[in-house]
Order: structure tokens, then sequence, then C-alpha cells
């Protein structure tokens, strides 16, 4: 979710992470000042795990802070992804599993649009930045086939790297796509700061993995979950960034999900409103729905004003 305003709030964000610079990324954390005179809200619809195609402004409705705001505009195929492939590559990956996950994103990386961005990340315990975002779709294939596997697992580390390389301005559409088959075991970020820094970005996160692969819980005790229990930190953070979770039967089908994650990203609808109430400073919940017939809406939760 992105609002614009009168007077954009530039941040430097100082990065805790150890590995992935030496000192500081520089970003952009959506935050406005009062005065936001739109906001932009990336939008799912999908009735029976379908995306719901041939919506308009009228079919909508968003509530800012308990105050109804018209929807002024819905656009689809005309805002390009600003696309950031966030891979693991920990040693759980060695083997058959690795070839598979790099053909599942290769697919990916081809059925991407000309003026689509995409850029790479991995990580095992600590995040590498392979290829930052950009139209160069075959130095991303060429850079995934060098991929090795090795170390222990970070991903919320590698997520938080992430939001701060994906972030993009009002041409495109920033998102992470996450792919992990195991639960974190090595990040200096715990499970709450990453759903915060998630829910504050405005980046959708989604991400994939395996339903029920065998994992070792987070405080490395010796007691074995499913992957589904192990990820809760990470449904949280996709959540966050109102994006969905998909989790393949076995290792064959991760190329289909990633089919079926790109599917998922053009048909979301970009909504654009104007807050019909006051924009005041602090934390603006914001729930979106369609008004006729049942449907499952994905939306980020909300935005900051801060203070002047």
């Amino acid at each position: 979710m992105v609002a614009t305003g009168r007077v954009p709030a530039p941040l430097t964000v100082a990065v805790a992470v150890v590995a992935v610079v030496a000192t500081v990324i520089t970003g952009q954390e959506p935050v406005f000042r009062a005065g936001v005179e739109s906001v932009r809200v990336d939008v799912s619809v999908t009735r029976g795990n379908r995306p719901v195609t041939g919506l308009t402004a009228g079919d909508f409705e968003v509530v800012d802070n308990g105050v109804t705001s018209p929807v002024t505009s819905v656009s689809r195929e005309d805002v390009p992804l600003r696309l950031l492939l966030v891979l693991d590559t920990s040693a759980s990956l060695d083997g058959p599993l690795l070839p598979t996950l790099v053909d599942a994103a290769t697919g990916l990386v081809r059925a991407l649009r000309p003026s689509d961005e995409v850029g790479l990340l991995t990580f095992d315990q600590s995040p590498r930045v392979v290829l930052p975002p950009s139209t160069g779709h075959k130095t991303v294939v060429d850079a995934l086939v060098q991929l090795r596997a090795d170390g222990p697992t970070a991903w919320r580390d590698a997520l938080f790297a992430a939001l701060q390389l994906v972030a993009g301005g009002e041409a495109s559409r920033p998102v992470v796509l996450l792919f992990t088959d195991g639960a974190d075991t090595a990040s200096w970020m715990d499970a709450d700061g990453i759903a915060e820094a998630v829910r504050r970005s405005g980046v959708v996160v989604h991400s994939l993995g395996f339903r029920d692969r065998p994992q070792r819980v987070e405080d490395n005790t010796s007691r074995v979950v499913g992957w589904a229990a192990a990820s809760r930190s990470l449904q949280r953070a996709v959540d966050a960034g109102g994006g969905r979770q998909w989790l393949a039967e076995e290792p064959r089908l991760v190329r289909q999900l990633f089919a079926t994650a790109l599917d998922e990203l053009r048909a979301r609808y970009l909504l654009t409103y104007s807050p019909a109430g006051p924009v005041t400073s602090g934390w603006h919940d914001v729930r979106v729905r369609v008004k006729r017939g049942r449907a499952d809406v994905k939306a980020r939760p909300g935005y900051f004003v801060p203070a002047q």
C-alpha cells in the first residue's frame, strides 16, 4: 500500500543485520506526512481459489480508519511489477531440490513482461544480493543456474533486506516472492520485528514452501513439526504484506506453484482512493471488500502517517 501526499517523508533505514551490508542501507519507509491526497492499495480477489476478474471501482468498498472512502480508479495490467525473488539456498536444498527450485524460478522470470523488473536475493545463514530489480531478465536467469546450497536458514533477515531493495516509486508494484523449505534457524531479526517491518513497508509479500516437509522447531530442540506449523511467523509476515502463502505437496509441483503465484500477481487490482476522513497521524486501518457476492480479499492492513 502506498500513500501519496504533498510532502513524502524519505527515511534512512539502518539495517541491524550483520552480513546484509557492512554499514547502512538507504531506503524509503512508506510513512507520510499530513496532507495525504491519495492512497494506493494492491488487492487480490478470489473465489474458490480462482482470481475474480473484470471488477471496477464501483465494485469495491474501502474503509480508512472507520470512514468509507470512494475508490477513484482501478487498474491491473498497466502497472509493471517490481519483483524480487528471495530464494532459500541453505543446506536443506542441496541435492535434487535446488535444481527444481532453479527451474521453477527460471520459468517465472521467462514469463514476465518486458516492462516488469525482477531481481534476485538468496540466503542461507545470511542474505546475499545477487541482482537488484531491473528489466534485465536474462541476467537473472543466468544467475539462477549458478546457485549453490549450504548453511542454515535465515529467511527473516533476508526478507528485511528484500524490503529495502524492492521498494519503488509510483510507476511500479513492489513485490517480494520468498521461497523457503525450512524454519528460520539463524536470523538476528525475530518474528515480531519482521512482521512489523513488512506492515510498514508498502510491499506485497508472497511465500512458497512445502506443506508437510518435516522441520525442527525454531528453538532448535529435537522436536519435529510439519512445515505449516514451523512457518507461523512466515504466515504472519505474509499477512502483514497483504499477500498469500502457497504450499506444494511435493517438490515436483514447485514449478506449478511459481506459475500460480505469477497468475495471482497478474490478477491483482491496484485501487486508488482519497481518504474521506481526517488524515490524523499514526496508523490507519484499511479494510477492502467487494460489495457484491462473497470473495476472499487480500490487501495490506493499513499505512502510517507520522506526526508533523
